[in-house]
């Protein structure tokens, strides 16, 4: 328990204090995020979080993995995919890459994490062949990567929705239910979150970017990979949900409505609910509790029989009414 707080608390305050430098010493005007029609804050914020979270998560897990058993080949892939996202989150940042060398490069680092879990991790071995899971764990890293971007819309967003739920996988490794590395690696992201808190609440002065959201969805989606192997599939799914669940509901009702996927919008749920009146305080505390019941979901989604399907039930129901409420409110006039 000990290294697990430990690491949360020293990579909050790596992030917080590298964060604090970077802005001081970066031109006022540097990777500044003009407010449009489609923007969720009312004043110019800078996209300079990745710059410091990234850092601040891979030295605390470089610091902490021999003593918390992390694989040194999961620890070695992990950096090196998420320095590719940084770099080419960065570069996105300043110049607007195609959209082709972004999902190579998210393809490319997907690919490379996933190699790093090692031959012997399996989620679903009675039900697919490693090759077809090792294709669809690369897939779906690709796809919480984008997520994680897409959520990164609103003051304190991705610490609500994200980070909450990686505290509370933290703890599940604290107290014995998970292995001790998962939980450091959910910790320094958790604790990286934190420390960006403290300039991304309302009004945000700061947002991740591109070089914060790319990467952190890439070492958030392996922390889930992780308890959904110590715990079950259902915990791995049920703590990032309502991520989940945005992001895929925004998608497939944008492509019922024949939208250009590709082309940038405001259309989540939280953007809805904040366009419709909802303060910031609001949405992001309503996230934040759904997630704490989010997490009892997924210990009892843990267990066996009845506790579990009632666990699965509640975590769907949840969400499912958030949801409901945040679009439900008709928009108010400009």
């Amino acid at each position: 328990m000990a290294t697990i707080i430990s690491s949360f608390l020293v990579t909050a305050i790596a992030s917080a204090v590298l964060l604090a430098i970077v802005m001081r010493l970066l031109p006022a005007d540097f990777l500044g995020a003009a407010v449009t029609e489609r923007s969720n804050h009312t004043q110019a914020a800078r996209q300079l979080g990745g710059l410091a979270i990234v850092p601040a998560i891979l030295i605390s897990l470089w610091i902490y993995a021999p003593e918390n058993g992390l694989d040194r080949q999961f620890v070695v892939t992990a950096t090196i995919a998420a320095l590719l996202l940084w770099i080419t989150g960065f570069l996105d940042d300043r110049h607007h890459l195609p959209e082709s060398i972004r999902l190579v490069s998210q393809l490319l680092a997907s690919a490379i994490a996933v190699y790093g879990l090692g031959p012997d991790f399996r989620l679903l071995p009675d039900l697919l062949p490693l090759f077809l899971e090792r294709g669809l764990l690369v897939l779906a890293l690709v796809y919480f990567i984008n997520l994680t971007n897409f959520m990164d819309g609103l003051d304190l967003m991705v610490v609500s929705g994200l980070g909450i739920p990686l505290a509370l996988l933290a703890g599940f490794s604290a107290f014995g239910l998970t292995a001790l590395g998962t939980g450091n690696l959910a910790a320094s992201i958790a604790g990286s979150l934190a420390g960006f808190a403290v300039f991304n609440r309302p009004k945000a002065k700061v947002f991740m970017g591109d070089s914060g959201s790319l990467p952190v969805g890439l070492l958030s989606g392996l922390a889930f990979f992780l308890v959904a192997r110590d715990m079950s599939v259902w915990a791995g799914l049920i703590l990032p949900l309502f991520f989940i669940a945005d992001a895929t509901s925004t998608l497939l009702m944008r492509l019922a409505a024949g939208e250009n996927i590709l082309a940038a919008h405001s259309r989540h749920a939280y953007q809805v609910a904040k366009r419709s009146g909802w303060t910031v305080w609001q949405v992001i505390l309503s996230v934040g509790a759904l997630n704490l019941v989010l997490g009892a979901c997924a210990l009892a989604s843990a267990q066996h029989g009845p506790v579990r399907l009632a666990g699965i039930l509640m975590a769907l129901v949840g969400v499912a009414l958030l949801l409901y409420r945040f679009r439900g409110k008709k928009q108010l006039p400009a």
